[in-house]
């Protein structure tokens, strides 16, 4: 059964800056010039949480509290399981290991994306199993082997819209394109394991045009519009429905948040359940997945809150009541729980971590830092959970810091480290004019990407749980630096000592473009 909402959480101990704060009554006034832009060069976004005390410039920083240093080359071994292997070309690819140096990482496979309009086109959707990959790409979800080689396709009738980040039981629900004015209206159950769809539906949907509807500066979860929501193959409304799709998994179920609506749905057969409204006054914000299911939501009176519901009940396990004026813009991690708070006007309320009965674990102490993890394009604000540049293990949590520019004009960022149990900072990394990355953590130590500069390709980089010097585990060839960094946006992974990298959205250029490449040692 649901618990009393807690009292609110203490301020944070320093002033931050701008954040991803969502105002629904405001979303479609930024749709304009700058917003296409956006989308036709498929800029990337970053949501910035922090100090903003007023400083412009971009030079170096003086002050260096924590470790750091250059990092060091392991000796190349073979990848786990096995010594590796090159691939040849498949289908009209380039050949994988061109001018490879000693040193460099082995290409496994390079597959090229398809055309793409002259406005662009996004690709969601990669996840990584055992002894292949799927990516989703238009109108189909595709598997590929170790080596590239195709194992199965599904068709569906328009393109993959949405998607969650993480796959439960290897299976995944997405969503497509409705067709007609319905931008994102379609969902479908994927067996990951077998390359087969085991159901397809509407999405359901709240008409603005109802009586009790919600209006466009409110979402709903089930109760306002019953009819509609639990008709899963009901029309959508006219006028287009489902802008701004978000999905979440977690368990047998799957939240879906979208500009005026959400709904709970079971991952098995697509029907909707009714875990219960936040609030009179309430409408959900948002939803986020994985390990766990994490709903945020915000009231007409200015109080918004967290919510956790049980996958196994289908009910609300707790909620979290954020203090008033601010509400929930990020969920960094669903277990162990870190979001990241904001107000209206896009100013950030820290960062908190909860524990796993959603009591305030802490609040992080950023200083007067601020840290860009890149969360994407979200004009709608339903799109909660999946920031990247984000790393978060069972105390620790892993934030990228801002660009900055080094003396001779390299761009440049660090990773620092907090205690999750605590709050404060732990140490920090830094490899003195190169970006870094934070991908995940494994063996207790952070895996991280060095980003490609104009010279150099990319790296992916291990560092200890004690910080310190950040040490080589895969340099990947020069050869495919100019395609590593010609990537608009980009899923990376790097699982049992393969370095994936598929792209998220074409750019439309006419240029060649690579959508998967994949490298081992």
């Amino acid at each position: 059964m649901p618990q009393p909402p807690q009292p609110p959480d203490r301020p944070p101990s320093s002033t931050a800056g701008g954040g991803r704060g969502r105002d629904r009554r405001r979303k479609f006034l930024v749709v304009g010039a700058a917003v296409a832009a956006l989308l036709a060069t498929g800029a990337g976004v970053w949501a910035a949480v922090g100090y903003d005390g007023g400083r412009s410039d971009a030079g170096p920083r003086t002050r260096d509290t924590g470790r750091a240093g250059r990092h060091t080359d392991a000796a190349p071994t073979g990848p786990s399981g096995g010594t590796g292997t090159t691939s040849g070309r498949h289908g009209g690819e380039s050949g994988p290991d061109p001018a490879r140096r000693p040193g460099d990482a082995r290409v496994l496979f390079r597959k090229p994306a398809p055309q793409a309009p002259s406005t662009g086109a996004d690709i969601p959707g990669f996840w990584v199993m055992d002894g292949y990959v799927v990516k989703s790409v238009q109108n189909r979800v595709i598997a590929y082997g170790d080596h590239g080689e195709p194992k199965w396709t599904v068709k569906l009738r328009d393109a993959v819209c949405a998607v969650p980040e993480s796959p439960t039981d290897g299976k995944v629900v997405i969503a497509y394109r409705g067709g007609g004015k319905d931008g994102c209206g379609r969902l479908a159950l994927i067996d990951l394991d077998k390359g087969v769809k085991l159901w397809d539906r509407r999405a359901p949907y709240a008409a603005p045009s109802a009586p009790g509807a919600p209006t466009a500066g409110a979402a709903t979860q089930g109760a306002s519009t019953p009819n509609a929501l639990n008709a899963p193959n009901a029309p959508t409304a006219s006028g287009g429905d489902h802008l701004g799709m978000g999905l979440a998994q977690s368990g047998d179920l799957v939240g879906l948040s979208w500009y005026g609506g959400s709904a709970v749905l079971k991952v098995d057969d697509g029907r909707q359940v009714t875990p219960g409204a936040p609030g009179p006054g309430c409408g959900v914000d948002g939803f986020a997945g994985g390990r766990a299911l994490l709903r945020a939501y915000s009231c007409d009176d200015g109080t918004a809150g967290l919510q956790r519901i049980n996958t196994s009940t289908d009910e609300v396990s707790w909620t979290y009541r954020v203090r008033k004026g601010y509400k929930v813009s990020t969920i960094f991690s669903t277990a162990p729980v870190v979001v990241a708070l904001a107000d209206d006007h896009h100013k950030s309320g820290g960062v908190l971590a909860l524990s796993d009965r959603g009591k305030r674990r802490s609040t992080l102490d950023l200083g007067k830092r601020s840290y860009q993890p890149e969360c994407g394009l979200d004009l709608f604000g339903t799109k909660l959970g999946g920031c990247r540049g984000v790393a978060v293990s069972s105390d620790t949590l892993y934030l990228p810091t801002e660009l900055t520019l080094t003396r001779d004009g390299r761009p440049s960022s660090e990773i620092h480290a907090f205690d999750l149990r605590t709050g404060e900072r732990k140490w920090a990394a830094k490899v003195p004019g190169r970006m870094l990355f934070p991908l995940s953590v494994e063996g207790g130590d952070l895996i991280a990407y060095e980003e490609p500069t104009d010279r150099t390709a990319g790296s992916v980089v291990g560092i200890g749980t004690g910080g310190g010097r950040p040490r080589t585990l895969l340099r990947l060839p020069s050869a495919t630096r100019v395609a590593e960094a010609g990537l608009a946006s980009a899923t990376r992974v790097y699982r049992n000592g393969v370095f994936y990298i598929a792209s998220d959205r074409l750019t439309g250029s006419g240029a060649a473009e690579e959508m998967i490449m994949a490298f081992c040692r």
